[in-house]
Formats: C-alpha cells, sequence, structure tokens
C-alpha cells in the first residue's frame, strides 16, 4: 500500500511539471495534465481524511451548476457530451486537492516547479514578441496570430493577454517577495522572466488584463502597510493617465476601439435578456454563444450577426447556468479571497492580488471559459488548498 501511495503521489507532482510546462505553451501538453492527475486525484480522495474549505465547496457547487444548466437544457444543446465534459476544468482540480494534498513538497521539488514555470512562460512571451515584429512565431513554426498584437504561443491575442496579465500579478509577488524565494530560485530569473513576460503583457494590448494587473498590485500591501497600499494604488492610476497623456498607442487603446467597446456592450446585453428568458439553470454550459445570434436578433440588439461569449465571467454564467450558477460562481471568488486574507502562507499573500485580478479582468474576457487560462488559475486555486505545514 505505501507502494502504491507513493506512486500515485509521484504521478500528481508529475502533472504539476506537466502543466508549469504548458500553461503558456501547449493546452495540447496541457491535457496531459489532467489525464495524469485525475487517478491519483480519485485515488486521495478516498484515502484522504476529506477536509473541504468553503472555496472548494463553492467550485463543487459550480460543477453541480453546470451539470443541472445542461441536464434541463438538454433538448437545445447540440453537443450535449462536450458541454458536460467542460466541467472537467473545475471537476479534476476540486478532485485534484487531495492529490497534492498527499505531494512531498520537498525543496527540490518546488525548484524544479518554478524554474519549469518561469522559463517555459518567459520563452513563450518572447516568441510571441518575436513574432509580433518580424511576423513569424518561433517554435510554432507559424505566422503571428495577430500584426499588431503579441499572443506569446498561443492562436488568440485575448487568451495569452489575459492570461499573461493573471500571470504577471504572481510574477510581481515573486520579486517582492524573492528573499523568501532565494532558496528556490535565484534573484536574476526572477527580474528576467518578470522583464520579458510584462513586455508580453504590455504588447498584448489587452485593456482589462492591464486594469487588472494595475489594480491588483496594490492588493500585495493591503494587509502589511495600509499607506502602501493606498500610495501604489495612486501610482498605478497616475501612470494609467500618463501612459494615456503621452502615448498615442495607449490612447487609441481607449478611445479608438470604439467598435469593440459597443460590441462588449452588445454582449453583455444579451447575456442579461438570455438570463432573464431561462432565469433558473440558464441555457445550458457553453450554449450560450451557439445562441447569440438568435438573442440579438429577437431583442434586436446592436451586431446581430456577431457571435462569441459574453465577455464576461459572470454574465456567462448567468447566462449559461443561471441564478444557481452565478451565485456559487460569485461565491467561489469571495470565499477564496476571505480564505487568502486569513491564511499567513506566501502562497496566500501572492492569491489576493491574484483574485483581485481575475475578478476585475474578468468584467472584460471570460478568462473562465479558456481551457489555457483555467489551466493556470485553477491549478493555482488547488495549491491554495493545501493546508499549512503540508507545503514548504
Amino acid at each position: 500500500m505505501d507502494m502504491i501511495n507513493k506512486r500515485m503521489e509521484q504521478v500528481a507532482y508529475a502533472s504539476l511539471v506537466v502543466v508549469c510546462l504548458s500553461v503558456f505553451t501547449s493546452i495540447t501538453i496541457g491535457a496531459l495534465h489532467h489525464i495524469l492527475l485525475i487517478v491519483p486525484a480519485l485515488y486521495f480522495v478516498v484515502k484522504e481524511n476529506r477536509r473541504w474549505s468553503t472555496s472548494m465547496l463553492m467550485v463543487a457547487g459550480i460543477v453541480i451548476s453546470i451539470f443541472l444548466s445542461v441536464i434541463f437544457n438538454m433538448e437545445s444543446i447540440p453537443r450535449i457530451g462536450k458541454s458536460l465534459s467542460s466541467a472537467k476544468y473545475f471537476l479534476i482540480p476540486l478532485l485534484g486537492v487531495f492529490a497534492y494534498r498527499k505531494v512531498d513538497w520537498t525543496p527540490k521539488r518546488i525548484k524544479i516547479l518554478l524554474y519549469t514555470l518561469l522559463i517555459a512562460t518567459s520563452v513563450a512571451s518572447l516568441c510571441g514578441i518575436i513574432g509580433l515584429y518580424t511576423g513569424y512565431t518561433p517554435i510554432k513554426f507559424k505566422n503571428a496570430c495577430h500584426t499588431d498584437r503579441a499572443c506569446g504561443l498561443f492562436g488568440m491575442y485575448m487568451t495569452y493577454g489575459y492570461g499573461i496579465g493573471l500571470f504577471m500579478v504572481l510574477m510581481t509577488g515573486a520579486l517582492l517577495y524573492r528573499e523568501q524565494l532565494k532558496r528556490y530560485i535565484p534573484s536574476w530569473l526572477i527580474y528576467s522572466s518578470w522583464i520579458i513576460n510584462f513586455a508580453g503583457l504590455y504588447l498584448s494590448y489587452a485593456r482589462g488584463a492591464w486594469i487588472g494587473f494595475l489594480l491588483a498590485v496594490p492588493f500585495f500591501f493591503i494587509k502589511r502597510n495600509l499607506k502602501a497600499f493606498i500610495g501604489i494604488a495612486l501610482v498605478g492610476v497616475l501612470s494609467v493617465g500618463i501612459s494615456f497623456v503621452a502615448s498615442d498607442t495607449v490612447r487609441s487603446m481607449f478611445v479608438e476601439r470604439q467598435y469593440s467597446n459597443e460590441q462588449r456592450v452588445a454582449f453583455f446585453e444579451t447575456a442579461w435578456v438570455a438570463f432573464k428568458e431561462r432565469p433558473a439553470f440558464g441555457w445550458g454550459y457553453k450554449n450560450f454563444e451557439p445562441n447569440v445570434k438568435m438573442l440579438k436578433q429577437k431583442y434586436e440588439i446592436a451586431y446581430p450577426d456577431f457571435q462569441g461569449h459574453a465577455h464576461n465571467n459572470f454574465l456567462e454564467h448567468l447566462a449559461a447556468t443561471g441564478l444557481v450558477g452565478f451565485i456559487v460562481f460569485v461565491l467561489f471568488h469571495f470565499f477564496w479571497f476571505k480564505e487568502a486574507w486569513q491564511g499567513n502562507r506566501l502562497i496566500d499573500k501572492f492569491a489576493m492580488p491574484f483574485i483581485v485580478a481575475l475578478t476585475v479582468s474578468g468584467m472584460t474576457q471570460v478568462t473562465l471559459g479558456d481551457g489555457e487560462n483555467l489551466f493556470l488559475i485553477m491549478t493555482f486555486w488547488s495549491l491554495c488548498q493545501v493546508p499549512q505545514g503540508e507545503m514548504a
């Protein structure tokens, strides 16, 4: 039995190595993370003492709401299996918590994870920057996905921009707490990774990701130094103001993208009328987007021929899973933040600003609907559920 436990623990750790390697490089490789994790997750669900945090209960609620939304809309969902299987992005990390609690968190293992994550992410961002200026993305051996915006190694600049915005919150934490991390990774790697990935974030020109990052950083200081929190928040606002005045590119992002702004508002309106039509369980998970054109035409909403998701995490869940799913989705953010606020571990200090960035940037993009970004978000959440004393 001890040998089985050891093998399962090793496989769970291997799943983390995979996600660190792939989170910004390949969603195909990232799928291996789930494949590796599911067996030890199920194994330790039975053997672990099943301590559930409140945010874990909320993730379970999200999974249940997804299933209910599909069950109550089976007649109108063309690919029921796909909608149901999408719940895995929440279910597997939830079960994976029990496996991560059994991982042997040695300094060597943490070092491997951090080196892998920082190097792989920096390579991805650097390739995206090269692709932006040359038109050709190394490693992928393909043309850049956009002529004016960095995409990393992703095929969508929005997915990359919002994902790297969240990652930059973690990198800023690594920069601030580099002394506590120096036994795992050297400062030069933290500095170089921060610079490269910040360049990727800037050149993605993802407005919501920028705002989420800037509003999140002050939360590194909210508990330890309120004056610093207020001061850094003011510096962030001032920086945006100066950039707006001094940079034509920044100014055009907020002023000249009126077409993009209007489209987002149209999606928000569509999500709201979708909710009003089916308030309890919504239209079914991943089934709002296929009905957007019909709803826009029915309610005479702008851009009736333009289809897409709600461009808002909260409205997407409201439309897709109804009031039931929306409530547990909001509570997931709230209780995760509360747990981080009450915790004293280093990971808790990273979690508070991360959740702020997730919430703010999630107002203009469905970050909790992209598989690539969900690997980052939910893996980080899972690791936050490892209690004090079990993680180094």
